[in-house]
This record gives C-alpha cells, structure tokens and sequence, in this order.
C-alpha cells in the first residue's frame, strides 16, 4: 500500500496563515470553526485555529480552501477512526 502513496501527489498551499488551499481533498470528515478535519488522497488532515470558514470544495479538481486563523496543521495516517457514539452524540 505505501507504493500507492508515493504515486500520488499532494498540494498544500499556506498563505500568511490566513488562507490554505488543499489538493486532494476526498471528503470533509468535520467542520468546526476551530477545527476542520478532511480526509484526503494521503490521509487525514487536521487543521486547527479560530473562525475557520470552508471556502470551496471543488469536487472535480478534488481542491479545499479554508480561510482564517490557521494555527495548525497535523496529518493523519489512514481515514479517521472515531468511536460510533462519539460521532452520534457530538
């Protein structure tokens, strides 16, 4: 399966930590203004700060934008595991 990764590429573009564009964005796993989290052709994605917005998703060129406080960014292998009832009672 790590042969696949290498394959495939991956952009993520960071301007003044204010806006963020993402390149092989599948899906949003969760959407909060301190946290928005995505799964994508590489993995998870997590991306923390305050008053984040989803821009775009463009669906045919797989790309996110986020803008606001982007305080930081953490990368998940595989998809996201969240217990049954956590994501029920959120």
């Amino acid at each position: 399966m790590e042969n696949n990764k290498q394959n495939i590429e991956q952009c993520i573009n960071l301007l003044n930590k204010k806006e963020l564009s993402v390149s092989g964005t599948n899906k949003i796993i969760s959407l909060k203004p301190d946290l928005i989290q995505l799964d994508t052709v590489l993995g998870g994605l997590i991306v923390c700060g305050q008053n984040l917005e989803l821009i775009k998703l463009d669906n045919t060129s797989t790309r996110a934008e986020i803008k606001g406080e982007i305080n930081s960014l953490k990368f998940v292998e595989g998809k996201s595991k969240q217990p049954f009832f956590r994501k029920i009672f959120k």
